[in-house]
């Protein structure tokens, strides 16, 4: 294929893709039937309306001028309609009656039929974000980590908001293309000379439209990415926003947001520039075509009232070639956000967790870890190898080892935010995969080192692992976590707003409202991962035997750097570069030498 046949092909394809993009995306919202066919009568009956119309306000002139007879002159199936007309209206009144019932009618179709449209878009925008939103809480874990929050943000709170407004260009479309169809029979009926030649130049003018497609929708891409870079930004100044002063990069991020700032702004003018090209093209492209009939009926000796009617209605008609060109141009220029959304919605190239299907409420036995081994990404090196290891049920372990030992994977496998490449974990002898996820995760809880604080208030944060937790349980969560006083002395109490990320508390308050969100959901299985780092040794030493006291005879995982931590501990695990060092009674693990020097621990 050459290139200039592909270019030619490639701004219809942008529409096209559009469209199918559109069509695909329309099947998440279970939309009545009758409400296609209803647009397209209602489009239908609109244009008839106001083709009608156009031939009575001529009608109209020539009773207001006594010339009727130049009506009854106009050749082809419209001359005889204009002379029935004539013979049935007996004056101008008669005929400015039957036009304003038209213009109502039409005014009241079209008012139907935005109506219906933004309906329908609405519904499919609710849809779309719904179903964003479910994917976002229902794919694996491994999924986030591959992409950008700010694309993910871009996703589900912007790309979604289109598709009402793609749907309502797709039944503008529709609308237009039924008033062009009415328009070309009226116009066939009228002349056939006169329709051909208005057609072949009509898509001559299309075709020149056409070639703003492909830099529209490449324009389109660039928006999105260009938001999204934005959006970046965004995220970088209101979640960095402590460091950033603290380092006094308020300049360096100002300029950085602003180089952003302007690369939007390029870009939307140039597609505004783009867009607004349409609209003079368009006019003047379909002036040309009024020009070409206009001689060409004198050349072949039309008369003049048919000559006056087809301009009247080739004028009409230039309104809706403008809005069909126009709206497929905005189809192709939002194709790469309709392809992003339905991407997104795509289950064929993501991971699920599995559901599982053994029902669990207790944790009798414990949990194994038998030759284990986990790779974030396909050829990294191991994060855990050939590990095997026990969490005996109703006791307390202790999980030692050094920074970047694999401590952390072993609790991203235990909260099956991923699952293991080879080996086999064990709950109570059965593999946790078939165990059911919600079941196993309503079983337990975790806190750890650092505390995902949402924008709320404190009660708001502690009820995160429970929403329906009383303010007795959410009080008595405080109390064990050794922080209720600090909260009862704030202004508002529970209901205190916390700040952005929690930074109006310290980083020892911070995690103990994390410990407190663990406690108030009441596990049967309870994971501390180094959550009481940022507390001295008397707090902690209070708070631990709080806990201890609290979930008596409950498991107990406690991930830890401190060697006074293990005083509690039934059995210690220790682990370095990702393998099993040692394992067994703290007395045991502590009298190697090695397992303390692994450990690295903290006095």
């Amino acid at each position: 294929m050459t290139e200039n046949a592909d270019n030619t092909r490639r701004p219809r394809a942008a529409r096209s893709a559009a469209l199918v993009e559109l069509f695909k995306l329309l099947k998440l919202a279970p939309l009545p039937r009758w409400v296609t066919p209803a647009l397209i009568v209602l489009g239908l009956a609109a244009s008839l309306a106001e083709t009608v119309g156009i031939t009575l306000v001529l009608l109209f002139f020539y009773f207001a001028m006594g010339q009727v007879e130049l009506a009854t002159s106009t050749g082809g199936l419209l001359g005889e309609a204009l002379r029935y007309a004539a013979n049935w209206f007996h004056s101008s009144t008669e005929t400015a009656v039957v036009l304003l019932l038209l213009i109502v009618a039409r005014g009241a179709l079209s008012f139907v039929n935005t109506l219906i449209s933004a309906r329908v878009g609405e519904q499919i925008n609710e849809a779309a974000r719904n179903r964003v939103h479910l994917q976002y809480l229902a794919t694996s874990y491994s999924f986030f980590q591959r992409h950008e929050e700010a694309y993910l943000m871009e996703v589900l709170g912007t790309e979604t908001w289109v598709i009402s407004g793609a749907y309502a260009s797709l039944t503008r479309i529709i609308v237009s293309s039924c008033s062009i169809f009415l328009f070309a029979s009226f116009l066939l009926a009228l002349s056939i000379k006169v329709t051909v030649l208005a057609i072949v130049a009509s898509m001559l003018v299309s075709a020149g439209l056409r070639h703003l497609s492909l830099p529209m929708q490449q324009l389109g891409t660039g928006v999105k990415l260009v938001h999204q870079r934005l959006g970046e930004h965004m995220l970088m100044t209101l979640q960095g926003m402590r460091t950033i002063r603290a380092y006094g990069q308020e300049e360096s991020h100002q300029r950085r947001f602003e180089q952003a700032s302007t690369q939007a702004r390029q870009v939307a003018l140039r597609l505004a520039r783009l867009s607004a090209l349409v609209s003079p093209l368009t006019e003047v492209g379909y002036l040309v075509v009024l020009f070409l009939v206009i001689a060409s009926a004198d050349m072949w000796g039309i008369g003049f009232a048919t000559s006056l009617t087809a301009v009247a209605l080739l004028y009409r008609l230039q309104p809706h070639m403008r809005d069909l060109e126009g709206n497929l141009l905005y189809m192709a220029q939002i194709e790469p956000q309709l392809r992003s959304i339905r991407h997104m919605l795509s289950t064929d190239d993501k991971e699920y967790p599995k559901a599982g299907h053994v029902a669990v409420t207790e944790l009798d036995d414990g949990i194994s870890f038998r030759d284990v081994t986990f790779r974030y990404d396909a050829g990294a090196e191991a994060a855990l190898s050939d590990v095997s290891f026990d969490i005996p049920a109703g006791k307390t372990t202790a999980l030692i080892g050094a920074s970047g030992a694999g401590k952390t994977t072993i609790v991203n496998l235990l909260l099956r935010l991923y699952s293991a490449n080879e080996g086999v974990i064990r709950v109570d002898g059965r593999p946790i995969e078939d165990v059911r996820r919600t079941d196993w995760l309503g079983m337990l809880a975790i806190a750890g080192q650092d505390v995902d604080l949402i924008e709320g208030t404190v009660i708001e944060n502690v009820r995160m692992a429970k929403n329906d937790a009383t303010e007795e349980e959410v009080l008595q969560a405080l109390r064990v976590a050794g922080i209720s006083e600090v909260v009862e002395a704030l202004p508002g109490k529970y209901d205190t707003w916390i700040g952005q990320h929690g930074l109006r508390f310290s980083g020892g308050q911070r995690q103990r409202l994390g410990l407190a969100r663990a406690i108030v959901r009441n596990p049967k299985f309870l994971i501390l991962d180094e959550a009481m780092s940022a507390l001295d040794l008397a707090l902690e030493d209070s708070i631990r035997s709080a806990i201890q006291l609290h979930f008596k005879g409950r498991t107990l995982l406690l991930i830890t750097h401190r060697l006074e931590s293990l005083r509690d501990a039934d059995h210690v695990v220790c682990i370095e570069n990702g393998r099993v060092r040692a394992e067994g009674p703290p007395a045991k693990v502590l009298a190697n030498p090695r397992s303390v020097r692994t450990a690295n621990f903290a006095r």
